[in-house]
């Protein structure tokens, strides 16, 4: 093995939509448990995109519920909703070599499609005359 693979970093990514229900509670406790029996680093990455959907102090309840749990996690919590210029970089990046497609489909319309998306922006032309 070379050192950069003897490097593991795991996380926990939650939504904080309301407080932990058990599935969450499970993956965080499978997520954490994996990692530390390797020695690696367990990180915590909130997914805090939606404001519509997070009650007022959901991700501070997460954070609390993980430590009352003494699942710790290894440096600052990631906020998703700070690292936007990150993304927006990566996606620029992504689009430059051809690698992306605009989709705009609603959530309604893949529901309708039995949850399965079906390309149907894939093929859109994405040139500025397009």
């Amino acid at each position: 093995m070379t050192a950069a693979s003897d490097h593991i970093i795991g996380r926990f990514a939650p939504s904080p939509s309301g407080a932990l229900h058990f599935g969450s509670l499970l993956a965080a406790l499978a997520s954490f448990l994996d990692i530390r029996s390797r020695g690696g680093q367990w990180l915590l990455r909130m997914e805090d995109l939606d404001p519509a959907r997070e009650p007022a102090g959901a991700a501070d309840q997460i954070l609390l519920t993980l430590e009352d749990l003494a699942l710790t996690w290894d440096g600052p919590v990631l906020y998703q909703s700070q690292r936007l210029h990150a993304y927006e970089t990566a996606l620029t990046e992504l689009t430059g070599h051809d690698l992306t497609y605009p989709c705009d489909c609603s959530r309604q319309r893949v529901r309708a499609l039995g949850g399965v998306y079906d390309n149907f922006c894939r093929s859109r032309d994405t040139s500025p005359t397009g």
